[in-house]
């Protein structure tokens, strides 16, 4: 269903386009720089990128893949943005990787046909309940991929729909699964987030009102389970990006018992999670349940731009973020 206000944040581009055709043009000739990524390099680009995740550990990802499939916003070559995607994801090798921005449900779908070791969910797709009502065809979605070897789905539904504005028309995709890694079974929830975009002080205070409203509903959910939140919050954790404002997410931070952000190790480092911008925006959040197992400092960001050439033109804006857990 698309909702009846305007938000810039599903429709307006990160970027010019002129410089993406541009970078697109270097690519393919050739120019762009020593690390070439042309069609037949892109092959070969999955055994240049190191592996991220290990047999003894459950290892999860975030990645904003900017504005996936569309047409008109993001990168302006679709086929070579899905190539380097799907070389990039099968090569880090992670458990579960969740994903924000994915407009095209087909660019989707050859994404999920490219990664045979793993399973795609869209959260417009059938089996998300709630996803279609929640979701249109040509808005941005979320999603993730999983490794069925290692994590069972037990279910998959859109929550917090009802605060859907605070959420910049992307309510949260919640997933529930049976994992097994190092010998060990347990159930573990993940939820996929992509708060609103910008610095203004109406876009600040969506983001406050947004995580309140997932507190509440983690608090009284699942007051002892395994919960993981991972995706484009779009503010850091020291301060907020937003005049130097408060974190957004300062609610989280003060209820030290119950939750922790493993990668406010990156916000402390000053350590960025996209291409333009120094602050750290992608992030994990965890119940002290999840926390127990998590591998400490074990957070960290993918900078694929070390191997995709033109990578902030051809792929996407933000880095991919990772944490992992025994």
């Amino acid at each position: 269903m698309t909702p009846t206000w305007f938000d810039p944040d599903r429709q307006h581009p990160r970027r010019r386009r002129w410089l993406a055709h541009l970078s697109a043009a270097l690519v393919v000739l050739g120019l762009a720089g020593c690390r070439v990524t042309t069609s037949a390099a892109i092959d070969t680009l999955a055994a240049r990128i190191p592996a991220e995740g290990t047999s003894g550990t459950l290892d999860v990802g975030t990645w904003n893949l900017e504005w996936f499939g569309d047409a008109n916003n993001g990168p302006t070559n679709d086929s070579l943005q899905l190539a380097t995607a799907a070389s990039a994801i099968q090569a880090m090798d992670l458990d579960i990787m969740g994903l924000q921005e994915i407009v095209s449900a087909s660019q989707f779908a050859e994404l999920d046909a490219r990664l045979p070791n793993h399973v795609g969910i869209l959260a417009s797709a059938p089996q998300v309940t709630g996803g279609a009502a929640a979701y249109s065809a040509g808005e941005q979605k979320l999603a993730i991929l999983y490794k069925p070897r290692v994590a069972t789905l037990l279910g998959a539904r859109v929550v917090l729909a009802n605060v859907s504005a605070d959420f910049a028309g992307r309510p949260p995709l919640e997933l529930s699964f049976r994992v097994s890694t190092g010998g060990t079974t347990r159930d573990v929830v993940v939820l996929v987030v992509h708060m609103k975009a910008f610095t203004d002080l109406d876009s600040w205070q969506r983001r406050v009102n947004a995580a309140e409203a997932l507190k509440l509903y983690l608090d009284q959910t699942y007051p002892t389970q395994r919960v993981i939140v991972i995706g484009d919050f779009n503010d850091d954790l020291d301060a907020s990006i937003s005049g130097g404002r408060l974190s957004p997410y300062a609610n989280f931070i003060a209820d030290v018992p119950r939750y922790a952000f493993p990668t406010a190790l990156l916000s402390l480092s000053r350590i960025p999670t996209t291409v333009g911008f120094a602050d750290a925006v992608d992030h994990h959040l965890a119940t002290n349940e999840m926390m127990q197992d998590y591998v400490a400092a074990s957070a960290h960001v993918v900078r694929l731009d070390r191997y995709i050439t033109g990578y902030g033109t051809i792929t996407s804006d933000h880095y991919p973020v990772v944490t992992s857990y025994r």
